[in-house]
């Protein structure tokens, strides 16, 4: 037996498909296994009965493994993932980004006047949707005069809900009066996805240089805090002169991935020492105690695509559903700003994934054309993203 289940000072450990297969074949020190109980010569191959019995079983056990390794790992920040995860971050006073619904304004002509249910009612809120089934709730209840009537209307899916002008035109709960509904403008609020665990995680570890006593790492610290901003680097140049990623003489160069400009300005500020210039194309003016104008520049990273090309097999010669691990990779596979995208961290986040999993080859590119073992972003201030369209995965 190669590996027994035990945790140890060096962490939790468990056996693999191969070693439980071989305990069944061959037994341990305690408990004969097949062979010594049915003689060595019985067939045991995949396409036999016995073969598929050894299989589920060793497949069962091995899933219960694996799920005493979650458990085990909810209890580190660095690894935990959903409520776990959650109930650990509020040691560190954070909490995840909610998602947010979009939001639009939505003509609705009438010809009498009529009174509409809201979500702020207890009955069913007035509906309208566009073409592609994307349904929106009227927000608060109204009551309409003859003729054009302009209301706020909410999607009613949370995170990214694309609403395109002059599309909300179907009215799902006809209601007497009411002849037509249209959005002639763009929506006042796009939507959020809720913070994923890959990014809230990363998110929590930023945010423990808050003891830091620079003021560039307490600026880092306190910028990763913000709800909503997902990562943010601040690079630093001490020199008298213009550094080489660009950041001017006694200067810092704050570049922050979401959030919103006034908690970002303000934050800045408040960990900007004195004298200290800072760079950035974003600008917010701070007043000041004493009524002056205090600019502070910042930046806000920019997506850069990469592609990624993958073959990978099965171990035990399994079905290998290659949509969900695709899923998988561009929920997970998250890097930082300026991060550069390797083979060698995606084929161990894939073997995290699933130990079975044969990564055989991999490649990275930026233009879907040449590939090689890592790249890294065009700039200091853009960062990969990792989209599902974008990865292909093949199985020989």
């Amino acid at each position: 037996m190669a590996t027994s289940n035990q945790i140890t000072a060096n962490g939790i450990q468990i056996e693999q498909y191969t070693d439980i297969v071989s305990d069944i074949l061959n037994g341990t020190s305690s408990v004969p296994g097949l062979f010594a109980i049915y003689g060595p010569t019985i067939n045991v191959a995949s396409n036999t009965p016995d073969g598929q019995w050894i299989n589920m079983f060793a497949l069962a056990k091995l899933d219960m493994e694996q799920f005493a390794v979650s458990i085990y790992n909810s209890f580190d920040i660095t690894q935990a993932v959903g409520v776990a995860l959650d109930n650990l971050a509020q040691l560190l006073g954070l909490s995840r980004a909610a998602g947010t619904y979009t939001q639009t304004q939505v003509t609705i002509t009438t010809n009498q006047s009529v009174t509409l249910n809201g979500l702020n009612s207890t009955s069913t809120p007035f509906t309208v949707s566009d073409n592609n089934g994307n349904i929106y709730y009227l927000i608060a209840s109204a009551t309409l005069s003859n003729g054009i009537n302009v209301l706020n209307f909410q999607a009613a899916n949370i995170g990214l809900v694309q609403a395109i002008q002059n599309t909300i035109t179907v009215i799902v709960t006809p209601t007497p009066g009411v002849l037509t509904a249209n959005n002639p403008s763009a929506p006042y609020a796009i939507g959020n996805t809720q913070e994923t665990d890959a990014q809230f995680r990363l998110r929590c570890q930023n945010s423990t240089a808050g003891i830091a006593t620079r003021k560039a790492q307490a600026m880092y610290a306190a910028l990763s805090a913000i709800p909503g901003v997902e990562q943010a680097v601040v690079y630093e140049n001490v020199t008298a002169t213009t550094n080489a990623t660009g950041v001017p003489p006694h200067s810092l160069w704050p570049i922050i991935l979401g959030g919103t400009t006034i908690p970002i300005a303000n934050t800045i500020y408040l960990y900007l020492g004195d004298g200290c210039g800072n760079k950035g194309s974003v600008q917010y003016n701070i007043t000041q105690i004493d009524g002056s104008i205090f600019p502070v520049y910042f930046d806000y990273a920019q997506q850069s695509q990469i592609y990624i090309h993958l073959n990978v097999e099965s171990l035990i010669s399994g079905y290998i559903d290659n949509a969900a691990l695709k899923t998988w990779i561009s929920n997970n596979y998250i890097l930082g700003i300026n991060q550069t995208a390797d083979i060698t961290t995606l084929t161990a986040l894939i073997k995290g994934y699933n130990s079975n999993l044969l990564v055989t080859s991999a490649s990275v590119s930026r233009d879907n054309s040449n590939f090689y073992n890592s790249i890294a972003p065009g700039a200091v201030n853009d960062y990969f993203v990792i989209q599902t369209a974008n990865i292909t995965v093949t199985n020989t």
